[in-house]
This record gives structure tokens, sequence and C-alpha cells, in this order.
């Protein structure tokens, strides 16, 4: 028992060492990353008909992005349990460019998956789901896929080092060299931001993934949303975040008329900071204009 409380306390220290050892390079390099992502051109993106899957008690709220705060957050937004983040919360909405892959990435499920014999489709049975669809328009969108994207980024990420005291502890644990890095090519960059398995991080030692300091960088460099690949099925996805929609134009809103009892149908610049969940966290963790 004493040996593995000590090796559980060298794996909490380690991924501490790797989060919060690296953070004054990476407040050194701010400006330089922030120069890198603004360099890469801003995809327009219009869509119709896609689509986004919600619990069923928040059907009334398509279009709200309070659900990403709890709990761990999404893949490209922190919510408000992971309690290390040197980053406040901040929501996102994630949309589905056609139902299966809104329905394979809301239930985390992919096609050839079974559980206990289980169909991804026969277990999504369990539980009430309510799907819409939605048309739209973003101004500012990040595109993983677009060539060169991560590129600049990557060489900025090259000028930082490991913490050498990662090395001693890795030592400690028997850890293979291969098994503690630094994220520094477009190749693993994109590996570690696309992981199936992104919850790792948040769920195991409370701090954000990669994919979620990589947002945070894109959100700083000033684009409303990241499209990227869904890692559950076949079609892309994208992450807007309602609180950082840059013009009038960008917008998302329901394909279909609403029952009278939605209050929100289009998210834009005006209803966007209702549709946050902002009154979802702690008043510390709020922005100070929420």
């Amino acid at each position: 028992m004493n040996q593995w409380r000590r090796l559980s306390g060298d794996l909490d220290e380690l991924n501490d060492l790797l989060y919060f050892g690296v953070e004054p390079q990476r407040q050194r390099l701010y400006g330089e990353m922030m120069e890198a992502l603004q360099s890469v051109a801003p995809a327009s993106l219009s869509f119709k008909r896609w689509a986004r899957v919600v619990t069923y008690r928040y059907s009334l709220s398509p279009l709200s992005a309070a659900g990403s705060l709890t709990d761990y957050g999404g893949r490209f937004n922190i919510g408000r349990d992971v309690d290390k983040a040197m980053r406040a919360p901040w929501p996102a909405l994630y949309i589905g460019e056609d139902f299966e892959t809104a329905f394979r990435e809301k239930f985390q499920l992919s096609g050839d998956e079974r559980v206990n014999g289980l169909s991804p489709e026969e277990l999504a049975l369990t539980s009430s789901f309510s799907a819409t669809y939605l048309d739209g328009h973003l101004e500012q969108v990040f595109d993983l896929d677009q060539p060169g994207a991560l590129d600049a980024l990557c060489v900025v990420l090259n000028k930082m080092k490991l913490p050498s005291e990662a090395h001693k502890i890795q030592r400690r644990l028997k850890i293979p060299a291969s098994g503690v890095f630094m994220i520094r090519t477009v190749k693993r960059l994109r590996s570690e931001t696309l992981v199936r398995n992104w919850r790792v991080m948040p769920v195991q030692f409370g701090l954000p993934a990669p994919s979620q300091i990589l947002a945070s960088l894109i959100l700083d460099a000033g684009f409303e949303a990241i499209r990227y690949p869904s890692t559950k099925g076949s079609g892309s996805c994208i992450a807007v975040f309602p609180h950082k929609l840059a013009s009038d134009s960008s917008y998302v809103a329901l394909s279909d008329p609403p029952p009278p009892e939605v209050t929100h149908s289009r998210l834009d610049m005006n209803t966007a900071d209702a549709l946050c969940g902002w009154e979802l966290l702690r008043p510390s963790q709020r922005p100070a204009n929420s």
C-alpha cells in the first residue's frame, strides 16, 4: 500500500510538473504563440442542417452551451471540475456535420464499439435525448484540417523544454523516455488533440487536456470556433465559443420551428450571453461582465 501511494504521488507530481512547470515558458512565449495562430487565415463556414444532440431534460434549450461547463467540459473547453486549471472555464457549443456524427460524439461511441454486447445505438436507448438541426454562418473559424494550420505554432513549441525534474521522476516510475515528452511536432499535436479519450488528464489529475490547452490559445487568438474531424464518426464537428462571436454575421440557428417554450432559437452576438451558462459557475469563476 505504501509503495502504491508513493508511486501515485510521483505520478501526480510528474503531471503537475508537466503543466505547472512549463507555465513560465508558456507565458514567456505567449506573444509568439498568438502571432503564430493569428498568422493562420480564419476559415469562413456556412452550414445547413448540421446536428446537435442534447440530453432530453435540456431539449427546450438546444442552443445553450451550459452543459459544456459542467464536469470536465468538452474536448475544446474547460469545465468547472478541472480544478487545477490555471485558466477559468469557458463554454462551447458542439455541433456535428450530420446526425450520426453528433450522436456518436454525444455518447462517445464509435460505430464498431460494443459494450456488454450492445451496439452504440442500443446503448443510447438507455437514456433519453433530443436531436435538433442547425443552420449557421461563422466568420472566424480555426480549421484543424486546413493545411499548415498548426505549423507556425509548432515552431514556437519547439522552443520549450521539458523540466529537468521530470526526467528524475520518469526514471523513478520506470516510464520509457518516449512516455514523457513535450509536444513539438504537428503530428504529435494533432494526435494529442484528437486522441479518442481526451478525458484522462482532467479526470485522473484535475489538469486540462492538451486539446483544452490548445483551444485556450486559439480562443485568445480571436477565433470564434474550431472545426475538427470527429473521433467517433466520419464527419466533421465544430466547437463554437458563444462568448467570442466577433461579427454580426456570425450565428447558429434552429433549422426548424421550435416548440413555443423555446426561449432562444438563434445564437448570435445579442443572445450569446444568455446561452453561455455562466450561472453554473461559482462567482469567482465567472468573467467580470457575465
